[in-house]
């Protein structure tokens, strides 16, 4: 899986439906669970990317939004966002584009990623997770470096430590585009059922 942006909403799909359709200018929503949902904006929209996006959604339905974006497998990005303002972010690699003279990551603190957990919380992989230090021999750098391989395999760790379950967190690394592509594909995700199509997006039957 290549790069793709993805939010994580504590609600229900049916619940959220009404609010994304008015926020979102193109885009896909899926269930995630009991009491959770994905979103899968269009992010070649100007202002339709997952952190402009975050806020908004949040504030009309009144909870956390957790926006995710992940880079060419090197980059993973995550925001926090509560009462339409932005409470944390996480940067795995804040130096990759020149931003930051760093390497290590940053905002790794796992508290602020608690309120999307859907069950037990594993407190050791998820810290580890943020700490870019894969629990996983299979997910550690092939060339004996530190941390993740693929930063998407950073992400996995993030969203299981918060005990959602693999079909879940499938869905939460398609992005827009990817769905558009493989419509097949997303429908056996979801047992059969259709994403929502939100804004200008076509539906994908």
């Amino acid at each position: 899986m290549s790069t793709y942006g993805t939010l994580l909403i504590p609600v229900p799909l049916e619940q959220a439906v009404p609010v994304l359709r008015e926020v979102c200018a193109a885009g896909y929503a899926t269930p995630a669970g009991p009491g959770f949902c994905l979103v899968h904006p269009d992010r070649f929209l100007d202002g339709n990317d997952v952190f402009a996006l975050a806020g908004p959604i949040g504030a009309a339905l009144g909870v956390p939004v957790l926006a995710a974006f992940q880079y060419d497998g090197d980059r993973l990005e995550l925001e926090v966002w509560r009462n339409g303002v932005r409470a944390h972010r996480y940067d795995s690699w804040p130096g990759r584009d020149g931003e930051d003279d760093s390497d290590s990551p940053v905002g790794a603190d796992p508290a602020a990623f608690l309120d999307f957990a859907t069950g037990p919380v594993d407190g050791h992989r998820l810290a580890s997770a943020l700490a870019d230090t894969p629990v996983d021999a299979e997910d550690m750098d092939v060339d004996g470096e530190p941390g993740y391989v693929w930063a998407q395999s950073l992400h996995w760790d993030v969203l299981r430590a918060l005990s959602h379950p693999d079909q879940v967190i499938r869905l939460a690394q398609w992005d827009y585009l990817h769905m558009r592509r493989a419509p097949q594909a997303i429908a056996e995700e979801l047992d059969g059922a259709e994403p929502v199509a939100l804004g200008a997006a076509e539906r994908l039957s």
